[in-house]
């Protein structure tokens, strides 16, 4: 049964992916699926011409993530998309040393989100550089992303064109942001915290996980992201409440941000 879903911005995706179809359809600007199609959550699927600009593109909704992939075939002349609809899938492609030109995610997905999986792609040190394409236009958001080392925050209530003219300017070395924003910088100082409320200090690990924590992540996907064990993590989150005086996750991460410990809220829904 189809489910119609009152989103404009998505709206204005499936319009724009059902129009690429009709544009591509008896041509050869875009190739078929490598792979065969496969539904299932995590499926990858290339789309290519010949070796030249590698992306890797997350989001969970596939009828957006087929359009997109389509349009960037139009960002270079030869161009091959990987298209992952869960972050964890995406973070098995990296370990398995795929490198990748420019990485795509959507923000808000099952299980791990696009906070988590910016994390995971710093402890993996992945150099590509990786934007934000989402439907929220929420700025708080936008500064999370940024904060956690996003080359680029993308609406997708932006035209085409404009979005790729803002890929070209990431994949020459530049920064993409919404019109009207500015982002802060995010370079805290451990040294403010020391001294107050009870010498509090932090390791950077430490540092690490609370902010995992507040992005929603289990112990296991924060396992997983930082490439630790389970136990480790638990650990690190036991010296947490240690620290912070506090006996559950949910007090570590408001004490945490009392203290401008975390980057970002946790409530980053849209």
């Amino acid at each position: 049964m189809l489910r119609w879903r009152d989103d404009t911005n998505h709206l204005s995706w499936y319009k724009l992916s059902f129009s690429l179809v009709r544009r591509n359809r008896g041509s050869n600007h875009c190739t078929r699926p490598l792979n065969s199609v496969n539904f299932n959550a995590g499926v990858t699927r290339k789309y290519a011409k010949g070796k030249g600009l590698k992306i890797l593109l997350v989001d969970d909704h596939r009828l957006v993530a087929d359009a997109m992939a389509v349009m960037l075939q139009d960002l270079a002349t030869n161009v091959e998309v990987t298209v992952c609809h869960t972050t964890q899938h995406a973070l098995s492609i990296i370990d398995k040393k795929t490198n990748f030109d420019l990485i795509l995610t959507d923000m808000f997905m099952p299980g791990i989100d696009g906070l988590g999986f910016l994390h995971g792609l710093k402890s993996r040190n992945v150099q590509a550089p990786v934007v934000i394409v989402s439907s929220t236009e929420n700025t708080r958001i936008a500064q999370a992303a940024i904060d956690q080392g996003a080359a680029g925050f993308i609406q997708k209530s932006l035209p085409g064109a404009e979005m790729l003219s803002a890929l070209k300017k990431v994949l020459q070395g530049g920064k993409y942001y919404p019109a009207g924003f500015e982002p802060v910088s995010s370079n805290k100082q451990l040294d403010e915290t020391a001294g107050q409320d009870g010498e509090i200090k932090l390791g950077s690990r430490q540092l690490e996980v609370l902010e995992l924590m507040a992005a929603g992540n289990s112990n296991k996907q924060i396992a997983q992201l930082l490439e630790i064990s389970e136990a480790t993590v638990k650990y690190h989150t036991s010296q947490l409440f240690k620290a912070l005086g506090v006996h559950n996750r949910t007090s570590c991460i408001r004490e945490g941000q009392r203290l401008n410990l975390i980057n970002s809220a946790t409530d980053l829904s849209e």
